[in-house]
């Protein structure tokens, strides 16, 4: 049995591929049993790279924030991360994925809930939603009657590195949990549940008044600190380390990204006929490139993207260099 209608039978994953998508629309023959199906979807789902355009549109994104007066930090995740594990999926978990690019993301609501919840739980009476109108908790979080003055902004990954893993949730005692009607036992049979974890570099952007700003980063260091974001916290994951560096736009350009774009317009520019006797020599180039992970990805997408332009990858599959580049894109 398979979940592909009939024109996806033999579509495969590419460059372009959404994660999200692939993930949602269950793009995965089930020619074995359901379980092992699913592992293959979350295994398949965790290989496909980050679209070289996300790094593109990330520093628009991040250009807008900083025009719009947000103040922005990078949180690194220490471990693992799993938002949007109980939303609706066709697995029994699901992942926050961003729509266009298919890159996981920390909803802006994830992270205010996270800092109104630490700020009751540890803080004290001022950031109580009961105080009154002019405390603090509702001055930065707002109430029923109006909204706080510090806006909370989706916190969207570096386009650094891997940014999904496969991971598991084994349950032990599935009757147990599921219809309560026999007690948990040693012989109970594990059920493995797949699921995908995050990790990477986020970046935080808030904005407001300074002084609020100020507080609520505080609380929020502390919450992504020692609470967590995101389910399993009780476990370890969602813990993410925020610098206390403001993140400033100096102006000046990324050389990485300068050479990369250079080198990514010249591969463009050759012309289809031309790729067969000309095509290595800019894989040379690329070896030979000393700039950051990411930029390098770029570059090595930008080659593969050519060889299948001039409808050359059956024959470039089998040489050592062009697996090298696929290897990277991993």
């Amino acid at each position: 049995m398979s979940t592909r209608r009939d024109c996806l039978v033999y579509r495969e994953k590419t460059l372009t591929t959404n994660a999200g998508l692939w993930l949602d629309k269950f793009i995965q023959n089930q020619a074995k049993e359901d379980k092992d199906s699913r592992h293959d979807l979350v295994q398949g789902v965790s290989d496909i790279p980050v679209p070289e355009e996300y790094s593109r549109w990330f520093e628009r994104w991040r250009q807008v924030l900083q025009d719009y007066g947000a103040e922005c930090r990078v949180a690194e995740v220490l471990g693992r991360m799993a938002v949007g594990l109980g939303e609706e999926s066709v697995l029994e978990t699901s992942v926050a994925l961003h729509h266009t690019y298919g890159v996981p993301y920390i909803p802006g609501s994830a992270l205010k809930g996270l800092a109104a919840s630490f700020a009751r739980q540890h803080l004290g009476d001022d950031w109580q939603p009961e105080a009154d109108t002019t405390c603090a908790y509702v001055m930065v979080f707002g109430d029923t009657e109006a909204a706080g003055y510090v806006t909370f902004f989706d916190a969207m990954p570096l386009p650094d590195s891997k940014l999904l893993y496969p991971d598991v949730i084994t349950v032990h005692h599935k009757k147990y949990y599921q219809e309560g009607t026999a007690p948990p036992a040693d012989w109970d049979s594990p059920n493995p549940v797949p699921f995908l974890s995050a990790t990477g570099k986020y970046l935080i952007a808030l904005s407001g008044p300074s002084e609020w700003l100020k507080a609520t980063f505080e609380i929020l260091n502390h919450a992504l600190a020692h609470a967590g974001i995101g389910a399993k916290t009780s476990s370890g994951y969602g813990r993410l380390k925020l610098e206390t560096k403001r993140l400033v736009d100096t102006g000046t350009a990324d050389p990485d990204q300068e050479k990369a774009d250079q080198l990514i317009r010249q591969i463009e520019a050759l012309s289809t006929a031309k790729v067969a006797g000309g095509i290595h020599n800019f894989y040379e180039q690329w070896r030979k490139l000393e700039i950051n992970p990411a930029q390098k990805r770029r570059v090595a997408g930008a080659i593969v993207a050519k060889v299948k332009e001039a409808g050359r990858e059956k024959q470039s599959r089998g040489m050592d260099w062009y697996q090298e580049l696929l290897k990277n894109l991993r």
